[in-house]
């Protein structure tokens, strides 16, 4: 799911960056620049989550 949402908020296709940009009648690149600290932290939580075995399997195994 984090991965999917990087995705969507990563251009060139960036989907949610122009749905929020539309819905709120601001211009892409203010909602990119807006998004890009939200990214990075996703960024970091996905590499956290890919590459250490106990944060992944955490919560299936308790």
């Amino acid at each position: 799911m984090v991965n999917l949402e990087i995705g969507y908020l990563t251009p060139p296709i960036g989907l949610n960056l122009f749905v929020s940009a539309t819905l709120f009648s601001k211009p892409i690149g203010f909602v990119m620049r807006s998004a890009a600290s939200f990214t990075a932290i996703m960024l970091v939580g996905l590499v956290l989550i890919t590459w250490s075995e106990p944060i992944a399997g955490g919560i299936p195994r308790c």
